[in-house]
């Protein structure tokens, strides 16, 4: 049998958890980011040339069938690591709510920062409040969330580049 975690334990458990998660978000949309723009410069060379023949044809098909896929994969993805790292972000903030937490409260900071835009003041720093800019924002619209906007525009990308290529194959 586990001896019972304290507060602090678990805090720090949930803060490696999150740390990690926005890490991994970082790292995959940044292979996803670069995956999809190898494809689109492969596609882009092809399409470029001025004789198109019947197998590079189908190549770029294929190649876009292929970049769809990978699309619907990076907002799968994207959108379960954002999941995962809201709810760990929520338990953090969670646990800094609860009466036994003297400590900072990191988390409860950061979500009034995102969600109200309301400044975070400290005393001891220089200047005394952090206010949002920006990005903090505009960070609740759709297309500001990389987890939507990445795939829906290479997904569109690769849907022209597919009506293209099926258009030059029916029409010889």
């Amino acid at each position: 049998m586990r001896a019972p975690v304290g507060i602090d334990a678990t805090y720090e458990y949930l803060l490696t958890l999150w740390t990690s998660g926005v890490r991994d978000y970082q790292s995959m949309l940044s292979d996803y980011l670069m995956a999809n723009s190898i494809i689109v410069m492969v596609i882009g060379l092809i399409v470029s040339r001025e004789f198109h023949t019947l197998p590079l044809t189908v190549l770029i098909v294929l190649l876009c069938i292929f970049g769809i896929l990978l699309c619907l994969q990076m907002a799968i993805v994207l959108g379960r690591l954002s999941g995962q790292n809201a709810l760990w972000e929520w338990r953090l903030r969670g646990v800094e709510q609860d009466p036994e937490w003297q400590k900072e409260k990191l988390m409860m900071s950061l979500h009034h920062l995102h969600e109200f835009r309301d400044p975070i003041e400290d005393q001891r720093n220089e200047p005394t409040a952090f206010v949002p800019n920006w990005a903090f924002r505009q960070h609740r619209q759709w297309w500001a969330h990389r987890a939507i906007s990445f795939p829906w525009f290479f997904g569109i990308v690769y849907a022209l580049l597919l009506m293209y290529s099926v258009t030059k194959l029916l029409t010889g």
